[in-house]
């Protein structure tokens, strides 16, 4: 069953270089052209099935906001139909529709009878709605006083759980931080699967990839390929890069021993540094058997910084000071890395390394340092680390004794002034060679 059915849309907007020469065009009767003709959208065509997420990509500019308000019928076409099937909500612009003076709870409400939603429905709806905005308090203070992420929380919130037959996103989950919008992707991948229909807006290429089934690539408001995602953003690139693609090779730098076994005052030193540059406070969620224990962990940039801010294609030190409650034969310790999307981007430790830890006694404690080079887009990204204990039956990960869930963000930022190294998730090990 067809959701969406765009039938030669085309948008015509009429620009003035003055603002009085608009009405001169209507004193005359249009006798008198004025204007210049810009059409934002020119012979758009396609049809999105129920329960499909649809993507739109493209520079800025080229009509992909204006087809999502045409879509969401804040927008009028010049020519061409247009047919959806069941509710439609748009989270377009931030804080549209919502009343500066009304409190968080108090626009929940507003915005929903404008909807035509009975309150009852909303009743039945607004306690999973806090709870997934995480807005504490400040639900029923004033949104004037919202941050633009605070705002962007209760929008998706509210038009998550409205359950629409089709929700319209355009950029509003690059508002927020990497947390949140971990929730959303998830939560979004959770109503396409009951049959929401979607159609998503970003330049947020992995995200594109991800999360949709095929993807509209629009230059000039012309339709230039619809089709896999993969293949539409793949195109887009091309579209937009006009440079040689080169990629530089990493300086791997010197080999690092997984362990520190330094003892004495450098050994004390170490764990001192750890414990007070400790991130572990920030951890989500925390379980495991309790044989062994992360007591601390800390985070130094390739500027040995202890900030979690780390230049793209440089290496970062994550130290782990952990104790065992138990004698441990090959205690592991490993690394599990997440994009924005929650997708798991990288996940390894010392049994995947090959790097057995010697053993541990009861009571001792040691320090690991994990060395990572962040081949990987720019971005936020959290991760978890763990520890473990060898396993008969879970030959690749073993017992998981103490695992924090949900630290960072790590952001990995890059030289704008650079060559940007690849495209897509991460650097594989790469090299061209002119053979004749």
């Amino acid at each position: 069953m067809q959701a969406v059915t765009v039938k030669e849309i085309s948008k015509r907007f009429k620009l003035y270089e003055y603002p009085w020469q608009r009405a001169f065009e209507w004193l005359t009767l249009s006798q008198v052209i004025k204007h210049k003709e810009f059409w934002a959208l020119k012979n758009i065509s396609f049809e999105v099935e129920a329960g499909e997420c649809f993507g739109i990509i493209g520079a800025n500019g080229a009509g992909k906001s204006t087809l999502l308000k045409i879509l969401s019928k804040t927008l009028y076409q010049t020519s061409g139909e247009i047919e959806t099937t069941g509710r439609v909500l748009s989270l377009l612009e931030l804080g549209t529709g919502f009343s500066v003076e009304l409190t968080g709870r108090q626009n929940l409400y507003n915005s929903s009878s404008l909807i035509e939603l009975p309150k009852e429905y909303v009743d039945s709806k607004v306690d999973d709605i806090l709870a997934f905005a995480e807005l504490g308090d400040f639900i029923d203070r004033p949104i004037k006083i919202y941050s633009s992420g605070m705002l962007v929380r209760l929008a998706f919130s509210m038009f998550i759980f409205l359950e629409p037959d089709i929700l319209i996103i355009d950029e509003a989950l690059s508002v927020g931080d990497v947390f949140f919008q971990q929730k959303c992707f998830s939560k979004i991948r959770e109503i396409i699967a009951v049959g929401t229909t979607c159609l998503f807006v970003s330049h947020d290429m992995g995200a594109m990839q991800n999360l949709t089934d095929r993807a509209l690539l629009l230059n000039n408001g012309r339709e230039v390929f619809l089709g896999k995602p993969d293949e539409a953003v793949m195109r887009y690139y091309a579209s937009i890069n006009n440079r040689e693609g080169i990629l530089n090779e990493v300086d791997k730098g010197e080999a690092c021993e997984s362990s520190i076994k330094s003892n004495g005052p450098l050994r004390e030193e170490i764990k001192k540094n750890v414990v007070e540059n400790n991130i572990l406070g920030k951890s989500r969620t925390r379980h495991g058997s309790g044989s062994m224990e992360i007591i601390a962990a800390s985070f130094q940039n390739e500027r040995k910084q202890y900030v979690e801010n780390v230049e793209m294609m440089q290496s970062a030190v994550i130290r782990v000071l952990f104790k065992s409650n138990i004698e441990i034969n090959e205690p592991s310790i490993g690394i599990h890395i997440f994009d924005r999307m929650n997708n798991l981007v990288f996940a390894a430790g010392t049994t995947q390394l090959c790097r057995p830890l010697q053993s541990i006694r009861k009571g001792e404690e040691r320090v690991v340092s994990i060395i990572i080079t962040f081949s990987i887009q720019p971005g936020e990204y959290t991760f978890n680390l763990a520890c473990g204990s060898p396993s008969k039956t879970a030959h690749n990960t073993g017992y998981v004794d103490d695992q924090f869930e949900g630290l960072g963000p790590i952001v990995v930022h890059y030289d704008r002034n650079k060559e940007l190294p690849f495209y897509g998730t991460a650097q594989l090990p790469m090299s061209i060679i002119e053979e004749c």
